[in-house]
């Protein structure tokens, strides 16, 4: 099963350890949370303690120098917008033109304090290709999350936009103040430029401002942070009920999970077992248990008025709604926790008891979406318009490396390889490839001033559409409702999966979009981010190499010398339909509709969607 979504999942590798840090004192930071977590039974911890252990591992160059190797191999050799990214961005987006590989160069002429400093300047860079798919990590420096218990939203009031206090779980009579300023500096300002430098899942700074505010996006926000923050604590100058203006001072407590602080007692317990194991550990810190730490009220388990009817919730990934005369459909995910034929089914059940209700028109609220399995994009897409074709046709980026991965692929036909193309059919014929040669194509593109080859254009194959068309048979009818009858509400993260069901909806079908939130001064925001293409792990591709035997071929990369270190990126590029030559990751669509966040409708949704339902045949 291939990928479309950010999923923080981290494979390893068994690699041979580069550096193992000096025994630790007994009262080193890693050390002093082990004491804190075996004594107290805590899971939080102090801001001191956690930064000490992350600046307990000193650099070393040469883990440094193999760890830009292995990635100027793999990026060189499979990123799909290695040189799209060199190219200036269209009107509506934020973003600077990288050229990744002279850039991540530069670090071998560079040296730092710490590995954690190493590690976070080359993230840094990663991030500022604001691709949603493209990241570098080390689960070394994601075992722990940073917050203030203090969450914020953005609203507009009278011509101003504001920033507001949405839950402190210390105070809650803070609870709808004005923020004025954090650390003396205008909020709106502060939060904006974090949007602008930190957040890097949507090339719409817009949208990056609602992932700096919002809990439900999964990496980075204001309130919640992997990074270690500049300093201890953050001052908050509140403002409530036009009352004098006082200032609220909070320390940054750091938490994690039992299943990373089992793992360490001292500095190179956790050097060992966490930043390069020779067993595979647990993921980095799920935010989703974050969400739960805050109680955060989110995705389907909503604020709802009494005018909201719930048809079904299948596995907290698809909810079904009616409110008043229209009915709502909240996709969460294309992930569920399980992806088998009942989950297809119930999905279709939601869909048929919604239908029932007698509901003219719909809302699909794709909002705090990261996105999923292909599957479920071809599913909702078929599902929801039956009568256009279900897919966007992509190429791939023929480097040498790709040349050779591919090749062997076809000849040796290993089983779960992201080389294989079989899966696949030609975009124009729509027949299968018989030749490796069909696949690779003649094709010579321009991108970011650099000529490169790219393979035919591919399509799902008629067998996948056939095989999802015969689960929906289980409908009696097709469902009621036209294009028309639909709009998307989104506030911007419908990412990857999800950015393929919202684009395809608009561009096969003109279904009318909604955005919600965003910088009031932007004129337009986006209803989707990084649609990009099949988005891969460096593990994979080592795995993949390793079943073709290439994993010793001096054309492909080497493994990173630490075994917690991972990259992701997309190995494909996906095109649009109204304008096949264009690439969907680099378009900027902007919704038909712009809606804000109030002090109402942040903490009911249902006043939301009711805003976005009336909006339903505008267009």
């Amino acid at each position: 099963m291939k990928f479309y979504g950010v999923f923080f999942i981290f494979l390893f590798v068994n690699v041979q350890s580069y550096i193992i840090p000096q025994e630790a004192p007994a009262n080193s930071g890693c050390a002093r949370i082990h004491h804190e977590f075996i004594t107290k039974q805590r899971t939080n911890f102090s801001y001191i303690d956690v930064k000490d252990c992350y600046e307990s591992f000193p650099f070393d160059k040469d883990v440094a120098s193999k760890t830009i190797d292995t990635l100027t191999d793999l990026i060189g050799g499979f990123y799909s917008f290695l040189d799209k990214a060199k190219e200036p961005p269209q009107p509506g987006f934020d973003f600077r033109p990288i050229d990744l590989i002279a850039e991540l160069n530069v670090f071998r002429k560079k040296s730092f304090n710490t590995l954690y400093d190493f590690t976070t300047g080359v993230k840094h860079l990663f991030n500022e290709l604001k691709d949603g798919h493209a990241d570098f990590n080390s689960n070394c420096f994601t075992t722990f999350a940073f917050y203030t218990n203090m969450t914020f939203y953005s609203v507009i009031n009278n011509g101003k936009q504001k920033i507001k206090v949405f839950d402190d779980t210390i105070d809650q009579s803070n609870i709808d103040c004005e923020v004025t300023h954090i650390d003396g500096q205008q909020a709106f300002q502060v939060i904006s430029e974090y949007a602008k430098n930190s957040v890097y899942a949507s090339r719409d700074l817009g949208v990056r401002f609602n992932m700096a505010l919002d809990l439900s996006y999964k990496e980075i926000s204001f309130a919640i942070r992997y990074e270690i923050p500049e300093k201890p604590d953050i001052t908050y100058t509140l403002e409530c009920n036009n009352a004098k203006k006082f200032d609220v001072k909070r320390n940054w407590v750091a938490f994690s999970n039992h299943a990373f602080l089992n793992n360490f007692n001292d500095s190179k317990t956790y050097f060992d077992n966490i930043c390069n194991p020779i067993q595979p550990v647990s993921s980095n810190l799920n935010f989703r248990e974050i969400t739960n730490i805050f109680n955060n009220a989110n995705g389907l388990l909503i604020e709802r008025d009494q005018s909201v009817t719930t048809i079904g919730i299948v596995d907290d990934s698809v909810g079904f709604f009616k409110v008043e005369d229209f009915g709502v459909v909240k996709i969460l995910t294309e992930a569920p926790a399980v992806l088998n034929d009942a989950t297809f089914e119930n999905i279709i059940q939601g869909f048929k008891g919604l239908a029932k209700t007698g509901v003219k028109k719909v809302v699909l609220d794709l909002s705090d979406n990261g996105g999923g399995y292909p599957t479920l994009i071809l599913f909702f897409n078929i599902l929801l318009f039956p009568n256009t074709y279900p897919s966007f046709d992509f190429d791939i980026r023929i480097s040498e490396q790709m040349k050779l991965a591919i090749t062997e692929q076809f000849k040796l036909a290993t089983l779960d390889n992201i080389f294989d193309m079989s899966d696949y059919v030609n975009a124009k014929t729509h027949s299968n490839f018989t030749s490796v040669d069909d696949i690779l194509g003649n094709n010579v593109y321009t991108r970011g001033g650099v000529k490169e080859n790219y393979s035919n254009k591919l399509a799902a194959s008629d067998f996948d559409l056939n095989e999802i068309s015969q689960l929906i048979q289980s409908l009696t009818t097709p469902l009621p409702w036209k294009p028309e009858d639909y709009n998307i509400l989104t506030n911007g993260y419908c990412g990857s999966a999800c950015a393929f069901i919202a684009q395809h909806a608009v561009e096969f079908n003109n279904v009318t979009t909604v955005a919600v939130g965003g910088i009031a001064s932007n004129p337009s925001l986006s209803y989707s981010s990084f649609p990009g293409g099949e988005m891969v792990y460096s593990n994979q591709i080592f795995d993949s190499l390793g079943k073709l035997g290439l994993l010793n071929n001096t054309l492909m990369p080497k493994p990173f010398p630490l075994t917690g270190t991972n990259v992701t990126f997309t190995i494909n590029e996906v095109y649009g339909k109204i304008n096949p030559d264009e690439i969907l990751e680099f378009a900027f669509r902007p919704a038909n509709f712009r809606l804000f966040y109030d002090e109402q409708n942040i903490r009911n949704i249902s006043i939301l969607w009711s805003q976005a339902a009336a909006l339903i045949g505008s267009k």
